[in-house]
C-alpha cells in the first residue's frame, strides 16, 4: 500500500519511528516529491525540497537538503547519496527514502543523527532514473535507451554536458553549483563497495587518494556484516578497473572533475527483492549509511580568505605529495581535505596573491584539524627598478604596492651578486656531479623532456621492488627543477634534501615544478621506488632544467618591518656604486614572510655634492663662495641645493653657513 503525504506527517509528529511506518512497501515515483514537499513544510530549517530538472519523459529528479541550517552556506562539508541511475536497482531509493525519515525523526536525540545533520550539507537524491524506475517492468535505461552510468564525461573529455542524457546533465549542473566534498550511488546486483578508477584512462586503475578510498569503502561494509565478511572480496571492497572497467561512469568523473571522493555501493546481488526484505536491507546499511557519511568530516579543513577583507577566495589547496588538488567553496572560502591520520604539508594558492604553505599539520583519527589561512595579493615594487640614479646622503624612496593591512620587510644591496648553474641534460651521459645507484642507475633518456630533447631518468627496466636513486651535492642556493612522474599508485617518485623527503609522488602525471631555497652544502636525491604489485604508465620517472641560483648578496634592512599599510620607505645610501637593487616582502609576523619583490635592474648611487665644492675644482674656495650666495633659497635635491645643503633640511638657507664655513676652513690656508 502507499502512504499518503499526512500520514507521514503524523507518524512523524507522532514520533513513533518513520522508518519502520514505511518499510512495508517499495517508494513509489509519485510519493517522492510530495514527501519531500512535506519535509520542507514540517520542518523548514532542517528540509528543503529541490528539484534538479526533468527526465527524458518529463519525470522530476527530486532532492532533499538536509541539514540544521537548510539553505545557508556554511563553513561545514557537502555530501550526496544519488540512487537508482539504473531504474531496475531499487533496495537505494528505498533505503534513502528511510534514511531522510530516520535523520529527522532522531534529531535531536541521537548524537550520531544530530552529528550529521549539525555538521553535514547534507543531499539525498533517491531517484536519478525515474524513467525508467516508474514502469511495470523496470529497466536499468531511461527512456532514451541510454546507460547513464556510461554517459558522464571520462578524463581527457571536456566536462561538458552537451550531448548527454537529461539526467546525466542535471546531476552535472547541480553538482558544479556546490562544492561535493564525498558522495555515493546506490546500486543493485552485486554486494560490493567499489571504489575509482573505473577505468585506466588516467594511466593507472588507482587514484592518488587509493589509502583514503580504502578506509571509506570499509568504512562502510565494516558495520554491513554480509559485505565485511564476503567470500567474494576482502572486506566487501573492490577497485573498479579490477572488478571491471566502466567508461563514462560517474564515481570517476565525479573525482577527476569536482574533487569529490565518491565510492558506487553495490547493496545486493538482487536488483528487485521482494517488500519483505525491506527491514532487513535497513538493518544492514543503516549504520553504514551515516558512518559513511561522517567520513567527510576527517582530514583538515579550514576557510581561506583575502588578509585585510576576510572576503572568501576560489583557492586551491595541494598537499605536498599528492597531485590531487582540491578547491575552496567560493561562497564561504571553507575546503575540506579528506586526509588518514598522519603529518602534512599544505600549499594555498589563488589567482592574484602569493602562495602560502603550512608545514607539519598533524592529522588524527578524529574530527578535522582545522587551518584557516588568510592570502594577500603579492608585492609589486615600483622605484627603484632599474636604471635609477640617487646621491649619498640623501634620501632615496622606495615604493612599492600590496596589501593594505600588512606589513612589509625592505632591503638594500649594494652589490648584487647572483650566480645560476643550469644542467638541461642535454648529453649522453650524467655527468660527474651526479652519483647514480639502487637495483638500476639512472640515464640520460631522450624518451621525454621538459626542454630541449633530453632529459635525466630512470631506466624502464625497473623490476618489481626495485630502488633506483641520483644524487649530487649543492652550495647555498635556490634549487629548482621539472619532474614528471608516470606509475602505478604502489610506485613513488621520492626527493630529498640531506635526507629529508620533500615529494612523494605516484601516478599518472604532467611536468610539475619543484623550487626551494637551500643554505649550507646539501645533498638533493630523486628516488624511484616500485613496490611488488603490477605496472601502469611507463614506470619511471624523469627530471630536467635543473636550476641552482646560489646569491652571494648581501642585504641590508631598511625597515623590519614597516607601519602598517605604509606603501613606501626612505633610506640615504652612504656609498657610491653601479650595482644597488632593492627588495621587499610581506611580513606576516612570527617568522612568517611572504614573497620577494627585487628590482628588475641595478641602479647607481653617486657622491653627493654637500662639500662646498659646487664647481668640482677640488677646492672650497671663493668662487664656490659666490655660487652658495646665488643658490640661497634653492629647493633642496637640486644640482644646485645638493652643493650646499649642510643641514638637509630642504633648502639652501642660513642654516648652511656653518656648514659651508666648515668647508671652506678645511680646504686650506690659500682660501
Amino acid at each position: 500500500m502507499r502512504l499518503s503525504s499526512l500520514a507521514i506527517v503524523c507518524s512523524l509528529l507522532l514520533c513513533c519511528g518513520a522508518a519502520a511506518a514505511i518499510a512495508d512497501t517499495w517508494t513509489d515515483y509519485d510519493d517522492i516529491g510530495p514527501t519531500f514537499l512535506t519535509y520542507e513544510t514540517t520542518y523548514p530549517t532542517l528540509c528543503k525540497r529541490h528539484d534538479l530538472g526533468l527526465s527524458v519523459e518529463g519525470r522530476h529528479l527530486w532532492a532533499l537538503q538536509i541539514s540544521d541550517n537548510v539553505g545557508v552556506d556554511e563553513d561545514e562539508p557537502e555530501f550526496k547519496y544519488v540512487s537508482t541511475m539504473h531504474g531496475d536497482e531499487i533496495v537505494g531509493t528505498k533505503l534513502l527514502m528511510m534514511l531522510a525519515d530516520y535523520l529527522i525523526d532522531n534529531y535531536g536525540t541521537d548524537p550520531q543523527c544530530t552529528n550529521v545533520v549539525n555538521n553535514i550539507d547534507l543531499w539525498l537524491v533517491p531517484l536519478m532514473n525515474p524513467d525508467g524506475y516508474d514502469q511495470t517492468y523496470r529497466t536499468r535505461y531511461n527512456a532514451a535507451g541510454i546507460d547513464l552510468n556510461r554517459d558522464f564525461p571520462d578524463f581527457g573529455e571536456a566536462n561538458s554536458s552537451v550531448g548527454r542524457q537529461p539526467e546525466t546533465a542535471n546531476i552535472m549542473a547541480w553538482t558544479a553549483l556546490h562544492s561535493f566534498v564525498a558522495s555515493a550511488n546506490l546500486h543493485g546486483g552485486e554486494l560490493v563497495a567499489n571504489y575509482p578508477y573505473d577505468n585506466e584512462l588516467t594511466g593507472s586503475r588507482h587514484t592518488p587518494d587509493e589509502d583514503l578510498f580504502i578506509y571509506m569503502s570499509e568504512t562502510y561494509t565494516y558495520l554491513n556484516p554480509p559485505m565485511w565478511n564476503s567470500s567474494t572480496y576482502y572486506h566487501g571492497i573492490t577497485n573498479g578497473a579490477d572488478w571491471y572497467i566502466v567508461y563514462g561512469g560517474m564515481q570517476d568523473w565525479n573525482y577527476v572533475f569536482h574533487n569529490c571522493n565518491e565510492v558506487t555501493m553495490e547493496l545486493g546481488v538482487t536488483k528487485q527483492p521482494a517488500a519483505s526484505t525491506i527491514s532487513t536491507y535497513w538493518s544492514y546499511n543503516r549504520d553504514s549509511l551515516l558512518a559513511y557519511i561522517e567520513t567527510c568530516l576527517i582530514g583538515i579543513r579550514g576557510v581561506v580568505t583575502e588578509a585585510g577583507t576576510g572576503i572568501p577566495l576560489a583557492a586551491t589547496v595541494t598537499v605536498a605529495g599528492n597531485i590531487k588538488e582540491v578547491t575552496t567553496d567560493p561562497d564561504v572560502g571553507d575546503y575540506h581535505r579528506m586526509l588518514l591520520p598522519g603529518t602534512y604539508d599544505l600549499v594555498f594558492s589563488a589567482p592574484g596573491y602569493d602562495s602560502v604553505t603550512v608545514n607539519d599539520i598533524v592529522v588524527g583519527s578524529g574530527d578535522a584539524t582545522r587551518v584557516d589561512v588568510q592570502l594577500v595579493p603579492p608585492v609589486s615594487l615600483i622605484s627603484p627598478n632599474g636604471g635609477e640614479q640617487f646621491t649619498t646622503n640623501m634620501p632615496a624612496e622606495v615604493i612599492w604596492t600590496g596589501d593594505p593591512a600588512s606589513q612589509f620587510q625592505v632591503q638594500y644591496t649594494e652589490g648584487y651578486d647572483t650566480q645560476m648553474t643550469e644542467d638541461i641534460f642535454e648529453r649522453t651521459s650524467l655527468g660527474t656531479n651526479y652519483i647514480t645507484g639502487g637495483d638500476r642507475p639512472w640515464e640520460i633518456t631522450s624518451t621525454d623532456a621538459h626542454g630541449g630533447t633530453r632529459a635525466a631518468s630512470t631506466k624502464t627496466s625497473m623490476m618489481n621492488n626495485h630502488v633506483s636513486w641520483l644524487k649530487r651535492t649543492v652550495d647555498s642556493a635556490q634549487v629548482s627543477f621539472w619532474y614528471k612522474v608516470s606509475s602505478d599508485s604502489g610506485d613513488y617518485f621520492n626527493f630529498y634534501i640531506d635526507g629529508i623527503r620533500q615529494l612523494h609522488v605516484s601516478g599518472q602525471g604532467d611536468w610539475e615544478y619543484f623550487i626551494a631555497d637551500l643554505t649550507g652544502t646539501q645533498e638533493l636525491k630523486w628516488e624511484y621506488t616500485k613496490d611488488s604489485s603490477g605496472s601502469a604508465g611507463s614506470n619511471r620517472v624523469w627530471v630536467d632544467d635543473l636550476q641552482m641560483i646560489n646569491d652571494y648578496t648581501t642585504w641590508v634592512d631598511v625597515a623590519n618591518p614597516t607601519a602598517v599599510g605604509a606603501m613606501s620607505a626612505t633610506w640615504f645610501p652612504s656609498t657610491t656604486g653601479t650595482e644597488y637593487r632593492v627588495r621587499v616582502r610581506p611580513d606576516y609576523g612570527g617568522g612568517l614572510y611572504g614573497d620577494w619583490d627585487t628590482s628588475d635592474g641595478d641602479f647607481t648611487v653617486v657622491a653627493s655634492y654637500v662639500d662646498g665644492d659646487y664647481d668640482n675644482d677640488g677646492d672650497v674656495d671663493l668662487a664656490d663662495f659666490a655660487d652658495f650666495q646665488r643658490c640661497l633659497g634653492a629647493s633642496a635635491y637640486t644640482a644646485c641645493g645638493n652643493a650646499f645643503e649642510f643641514m638637509v633640511d630642504g633648502t639652501v638657507n642660513a642654516n648652511d653657513y656653518y656648514g659651508f664655513h666648515e668647508a671652506l676652513e678645511a680646504s686650506g690656508p690659500d682660501n
